[in-house]
């Protein structure tokens, strides 16, 4: 076939159809540089193939054509220009060597290169380094492009999440599916659980992102992980590391969100827990060991007599890394905490405490009678502060697109050198002051949630502690769950006995009202402590393995 003159085709994106080398003009010229040799053609059209992706892998017709020219079928070989066989040094020199080995001359608007010429291998290995570079040069200008525009704003993320729908490229509230996302979180926040709040979606109909009618714990739990809900989300470029701070329409204030993480958190430290006890247990998802820092463990078998609190840490160990049977003193080894707890008197120490406290808190006595006065306060603050977040937040994207603008700029080398740097320097001070101002508008948020805690707090302790005696044990737990953060509980080896340390998260214990100098005048409370201890003795009577 050596009057054949064989026609490599290929675009790689639509801006090359645009400026002249479509397919149809390559195979135009192709035809025409064969008519003058005198040669017969033959087309190979790859077609459409990505220059990010340059490995002969993705290319199945330059294949087969290598093949034909290893079989010495093939001895000329016309592209329009160099870099469209590949701008890939390693897939360049693959090509070099098969044309050189076969004697295949090739066919360019830049010239004929005989490969096994010195002179025309020199300039085809230019031309291969020059075709290298700009390939360098144009995937640096496309990912700064990219950068760019998820700094004015754009979304590059694929679908977008749930709760949101894409207009103009951009992330909007979707109606209904933002809806849904703040009951997920609200629902969450009331200490429900995600296989509760996947019946409820699945019962009401509510379909996934990808069209389908059951939702799985995976797909709930990244809702509940996501930032988007909030008003905020970062885009890492994975080449350079460098990241941008994006914003979106917030569905749920960052107050909910950080209190959604917060449980969250505890809720990983018992994993395995959640979801699966079929008994009930009062304080198990408070109690910490304080000797090892693990979850505190329940166990209820009726049939053995055996209710009690115990530390995990032993049992996790064995499993993870069970002994030599040899071993007898495995069982002494590890955790201090070697004996158990009897679960319904170390309840009935705790519940008893806790209302005592509650009862005798003059803070939650004077603040309930200000609790109204301190809701109108909070409300008003918060719609300041909201407003503040979103000027700051309006503020931010517009630097950001100045700074997207500037880049474009500096990249088409339109500015002078000097000048640009310090332009670039005065965009990244005013970037970094709104961001501080955001970082401090963010913070006043969350000391106005610890406020709304207290009011809640204060609220539920007016309208429940008249109740408390009529209490379910379900209700007891969520009651608890108000005001205690977690419960440490140690072992003394000298006395047999633990100590419980109950953290609270308000300081109410020994708490007291300052009455003043002045007997007109109505006092002021003064905080307590946040911890109460408490002793839970070894019981006579109870069987060694219950206390």
């Amino acid at each position: 076939m050596t009057d054949t003159l064989h026609i490599y085709t290929r675009v790689s994106s639509s801006v090359q159809e645009l400026d002249g080398t479509s397919l149809d003009t390559q195979q135009e010229l192709g035809r025409k540089k064969s008519e003058e040799l005198g040669f017969k053609h033959k087309i190979w059209n790859e077609g459409g193939a990505s220059s990010k992706h340059e490995d002969l892998i993705n290319r199945p017709i330059l294949q087969k054509l290598l093949m034909e020219v290893e079989d010495g079928k093939v001895a000329h070989l016309w592209v329009y220009n160099n870099d469209r066989l590949s701008r890939n040094s390693i897939t360049q020199q693959t090509i070099r060597i098969a044309l050189q080995k076969n004697k295949v001359k090739l066919y360019t608007n830049d010239g004929i290169f005989d490969l096994n010429n010195p002179t025309d291998l020199l300039m085809k290995t230019v031309l291969d380094g020059i075709a290298q570079y700009d390939n360098s040069i144009r995937t640096d200008r496309s990912r700064q492009g990219k950068l760019n525009r998820v700094r004015q704003g754009f979304w590059l993320g694929g679908p977008p999440p749930f709760g949101y729908k894409l207009k103009d490229k951009k992330l909007l509230l979707d109606p209904i599916e933002s809806q849904w996302v703040e009951r997920i979180y609200k629902w969450f926040a009331d200490d429900r659980s995600t296989a509760w709040i996947k019946k409820q979606l699945d019962l009401s109909g509510v379909k996934t992102r990808r069209n389908k009618s059951s939702w799985s714990l995976g797909s709930i739990q990244k809702i509940l992980h996501n930032t988007h809900p909030k008003g905020c989300y970062t885009y890492t470029d994975s080449k350079s590391g460098e990241t941008v701070d994006c914003f979106c329409p917030a569905i749920i204030s960052e107050i909910l969100w950080d209190k959604v993480q917060n449980i969250m958190k505890k809720r990983l430290l018992r994993r395995g827990q959640v979801n699966r006890t079929k008994r009930f247990y009062l304080l198990r998802d408070l109690m910490f060991c304080g000797h090892c820092g693990k979850p505190m463990g329940g166990r209820i078998v009726p049939t053995k007599a055996e209710q009690l609190y115990y530390c995990v840490g032993k049992e996790r160990n064995w499993k993870t890394n069970p002994p030599n049977n040899q071993d007898k003193r495995f069982r002494s080894k590890g955790c201090d905490m070697v004996r158990s707890l009897n679960i319904s008197r170390t309840d009935a120490l705790v519940w008893q405490n806790t209302i005592e406290i509650l009862s005798n808190s003059s803070i939650l006595k004077e603040r309930a009678e200000q609790r109204f006065e301190s809701n109108l306060d909070y409300e008003s603050r918060l719609k300041l502060e909201q407003k503040k977040a979103k000027r700051l937040q309006k503020e931010l994207k517009t630097v950001q697109t100045t700074i997207a603008e500037f880049h474009t700029i500096h990249l088409l080398n339109d500015m002078d050198e000097v000048i640009s740097e310090q332009v670039r320097k005065n965009l990244e001070d005013n970037l970094k002051k709104v961001k501080n101002r955001i970082d401090q508008s963010n913070l006043k948020m969350k000391e106005l949630g610890n406020q709304k805690y207290w009011i809640d707090a204060i609220s539920r302790f007016e309208t429940e502690m008249e109740k408390v005696g009529d209490f379910t044990d379900n209700q007891k737990k969520q009651f608890l769950k108000i005001f205690i953060e977690k419960i440490d509980v140690y072992f003394n080896h000298d006395t047999n006995e633990h100590k419980l340390l109950i953290r609270f998260k308000l300081p109410l214990v020994d708490d007291f009202v300052y009455d003043g100098d002045d007997e007109s005048d109505g006092g002021d409370a003064v905080p307590g402590k946040f911890i109460s201890e408490i002793i839970a003795p070894k019981l006579k009577t109870t069987p060694q393995s219950l206390i």
